[in-house]
């Protein structure tokens, strides 16, 4: 059922006074920055022995590209995006849309040959063929899902890609220790369920149906549990990233908060060099609702919306092996 004027427009404001914030500017800024068009951007595909092939039909076929200094293989499509969307090279697998700020999880990652590396929340794909990409097929891969139409087009997907070295799985992530090896992965990428903020804009309508502080408060309840789980299958000396679309202080430092506080094998790790290149990079929130937060929650990277790089929380956990 559509939203009811009175309470579109209130749950508008609300997001708009939230944002504001937690970016900490004014609430004429925060609107501003939730009403800009968003760009579309493309990573070629290296998997495909044809990919720079495509890409110059891309080029050939009117797409204007603008290459992305802090990702190999990324472009900014700056023109004709729906070109893109059709064209054979999409079809085949020889590029794959997706925003920019999805490939800063794996670029903290840093996925490598011969590492185990488990996609906790794999589905539709696109970080896990990034993951085999950035590995040259050389990582083993475990990509779960816990719904099986999902898992489905995350196999064809991973099939149209090219990727190899990965197994599919469909398991409850919030009981995922209790199916899988504990501390069997070198490289766990938990790219959360949540509220998705950061592909919302005030005009879209459709997207506040679903959008409450109540519905962040209960996604924030599942995030502890996926990182809880997840991090028992981490071994020692082991990185995990966590990562999220939205801008909710709840489902980002809130949720590393509880969790710094109740491990202490938790190092967070400065992922500085990547965020020093984003133009739209903000302060992590240290302070939300008279709640301090850890300081260690700084070296996190929290993106505001922009035209070419959505809003994105990633931080960066390693297991201290010194404790085990």
């Amino acid at each position: 059922m559509a939203l009811p004027d009175d309470k579109f427009h209130k749950k508008q404001s609300q997001l708009i006074e939230r944002t504001s914030a937690a970016l900490n500017i004014s609430t004429s800024e925060a609107e501003q920055l939730l009403t800009i068009p968003r760009q579309q951007s493309l990573r070629v595909n290296t998997l495909h022995a044809d990919a720079a092939t495509s890409l110059n039909k891309l080029i050939d076929d009117g797409v204007t590209l603008e290459p992305v200094p802090w990702m190999p293989n990324g472009y900014f499509i700056t023109e004709h995006s729906q070109i893109v969307r059709d064209h054979p090279a999409a079809i085949d697998g020889s590029v794959y849309i997706q925003n920019a700020a999805s490939w800063l999880p794996v670029l903290a990652l840093d996925p490598q040959p011969g590492e185990a590396i488990l996609d906790v929340c794999a589905a539709p794909g696109g970080k896990t063929s990034h993951i085999a990409q950035a590995s040259s097929n050389k990582a083993f891969i475990s990509a779960n899902d816990n719904s099986r139409p999902r898992l489905m087009k995350l196999q064809r997907n991973l099939e149209r890609l090219g990727v190899t070295n990965t197994e599919t799985t469909l398991h409850d992530a919030t009981r995922l220790a209790q199916k899988l090896n504990l501390e069997s992965f070198d490289k766990i990428l938990l790219d959360a369920p949540c509220s998705g903020e950061g592909m919302m804009t005030l005009g879209d309508r459709k997207s506040f149906e679903s959008w409450s502080v109540a519905h962040i408060k209960r996604l924030q309840q599942l995030q502890k549990k996926l990182l809880v789980q997840s991090w028992q299958l981490l071994k020692p000396g082991g990185v995990l990233v966590y990562s999220t679309c939205t801008m909710a202080p709840e489902e980002n430092e809130a949720v590393i908060e509880y969790f710094l506080r109740h491990n202490d094998d938790v190092l967070v790790e400065s992922i500085e060099g990547l965020a020093s290149q984003l133009a739209n990079k903000a302060a992590p929130v240290l302070k939300w609702n008279d709640k301090s937060y850890n300081p260690e929650i700084a070296k996190a990277l929290r993106l505001a919306p922009s035209p070419q790089v959505e809003a994105f929380f990633v931080i960066k956990l390693r297991k201290n092996e010194s404790l085990k």
